[in-house]
C-alpha cells in the first residue's frame, strides 16, 4: 500500500497552506460590527461579503467574495493587509 495522498487530497492540504489572513479588499456587515470583539463573542454576521475594488460580491479576478476564498493569496487580486 503506497503512503502517497490521492490527488483531491492533496490539492485539499495545499489549499490550507496558501490560505492565510483577508484580502485587504474584503468586507462584510460582520467584519464591521464585530470589530475588536474576540473571535468567540462575535454577534453578527450574515456571511454576506464584497470587494471595494468592484463594489460587488465578484473580485476583480471574477471569483467570488467569502472568507475563505479571498484567503487564498494565489489569487491576483489577493492584497496583504
Amino acid at each position: 500500500m503506497s503512503d502517497a495522498l490521492p490527488n483531491n487530497a492533496l490539492q485539499d492540504a495545499l489549499k490550507v497552506i496558501q490560505i492565510g489572513e483577508r484580502c485587504r479588499f474584503l468586507l462584510s456587515k460582520g467584519m464591521a460590527v464585530n470589530a475588536g470583539l474576540p473571535e468567540e463573542e462575535h454577534v453578527v454576521g450574515d456571511g454576506h461579503f464584497w470587494c471595494t475594488r468592484t463594489q460587488r460580491i465578484y473580485g476583480p479576478d471574477g471569483g467570488l467574495c467569502a472568507d475563505e476564498p479571498c484567503r487564498d493569496s494565489s489569487r491576483r487580486c489577493f492584497e496583504a493587509r
